[in-house]
């Protein structure tokens, strides 16, 4: 049997160890991906670019995972499957595997929350003979607690959905309204409540246009907080994100990621610090009966959904499946609406509604059962 040349076997080896050393770079850059919410951006926002791109990552990895499997190279092999194990509790949190889509154990008190992005009512009126579809839906809804972002509220009712028409519209189904607007950009945070609302107020975080209020709720005899947010935005158009693929098409490297961090950059470092007033507020509010809905404008592998979630769970990750995409202007299509909830809770179900499609966002709704420790002080 003829042997390899001794410059084959070598370059057989080459090949195999620049194999190596490329599956083993690209494995480190897949997990800053997967672990990038534990790094605050205001000290590097390296690891916030790629949990942003996280998707190009998985789909990358799973592309080498699939050449070393039909190499058939065990020692490979092993590598690529330490990996997958390291990267699965962020991968259940980006993609979350429910064991059930229907509402688990709806026995006893539960609360039903609803968070939506109504990008200003999709700027259509309101009127007896045309109602608003967006409001159409949240008085079907049968949500016990509504949070809205984007609420524009106008002054011509010929232009959009004015303050008299949606409080009259929703009285009878929501008692308890407030609306309150933030930033300097005139964006509108919106509370509708069964329930009975008090100290209601903005929280006074960085921002250009967007922001977060508080309030506090009376449930069942006790008092819980909820915090409604919109968070900074990356400002991005579907122009914006063209031109990013071809740059990518172009082998601009350079050039892509200059335009990312002049665009991303500013917003991540607005996050970081809204994240942590956020969380520094809940921590000080020393109670399990916790709520926190909205538009964070980050992904659910991010560093502000992971320091504003300390100490708390997140609904679709609990009881969601899949990637839950909840803004769906292409070509960014991600999941950046959450609902989070404190230890006086427990998520029944989660759900993202893709056939509300009055807004650039879809609504996401969640039942959670009130637990043991909603009724202790």
């Amino acid at each position: 049997m003829h042997k390899p040349s001794p410059i084959i076997r070598i370059s057989s080896r080459i090949a195999k160890g620049v194999l190596l050393a490329g599956t083993l770079l690209y494995a480190l850059l897949f997990l800053f991906g997967a672990y990038s919410g534990y790094i605050a951006p205001m000290r590097w926002t390296a690891p916030a670019f790629l949990g942003l791109f996280f998707p190009l990552l998985l789909a990358g990895w799973i592309l080498i995972s699939l050449f070393w499997l039909l190499t058939l190279d065990v020692r490979r092999l092993l590598l690529v499957g330490a990996v997958w194990l390291i990267a699965l509790p962020q991968l259940l949190t980006f993609f979350p595997i429910s064991r059930s889509t229907k509402v688990l154990g709806t026995e006893g008190e539960v609360l039903r929350v609803l968070s939506y992005n109504v990008s200003a009512f999709g700027f259509k009126p309101h009127s007896a003979t045309q109602p608003n579809p967006i409001l159409q839906y949240i008085r079907s809804s049968d949500a016990d607690i509504v949070c809205l972002q984007e609420a524009m509220l106008n002054q011509n009712p010929e232009a959009g959905v004015v303050t008299k028409t949606l409080r009259e519209y929703l009285a009878s189904d929501y008692p308890y309204i407030a609306c309150i607007q933030v930033g300097t950009g005139g964006s509108t945070l919106a509370i509708l409540s069964k329930y009975p609302l008090s100290e209601v107020e903005q929280i006074p975080v960085p921002t250009h246009a967007n922001g977060a209020i508080k309030a506090k709720v009376k449930l069942k005899g006790h008092e819980l907080l909820l915090v409604n947010v919109h968070l900074e935005s990356f400002h991005l158009k579907a122009d914006d994100g063209a031109n990013y693929i071809a740059l990518a098409k172009q082998g601009e490297a350079l050039q892509l990621k200059d335009a990312l961090r002049a665009k991303l950059g500013p917003t991540f470092r607005y996050h970081n610090a809204q994240a942590v007033i956020l969380h520094e507020l809940i921590k000080a509010y020393n109670s399990p009966r916790v709520l926190v809905c909205g538009d964070f404008n980050d992904t659910p592998l991010s560093y502000t959904r992971r320091k504003i979630g300390d100490g708390l769970k997140d609904a679709f990750v609990a009881r969601g499946n899949g990637f839950g995409f909840t803004f769906r202007n292409r070509p960014f299509i991600v999941r950046i609406d959450h609902i989070l909830y404190g230890k006086a809770f427990r998520a029944l179900s989660c759900e993202i509604d893709k056939t509300a499609d009055e807004s650039d966002h879809y609504p996401i709704s969640a039942v959670l059962a009130l637990d043991e420790a909603f009724y202790q002080d």
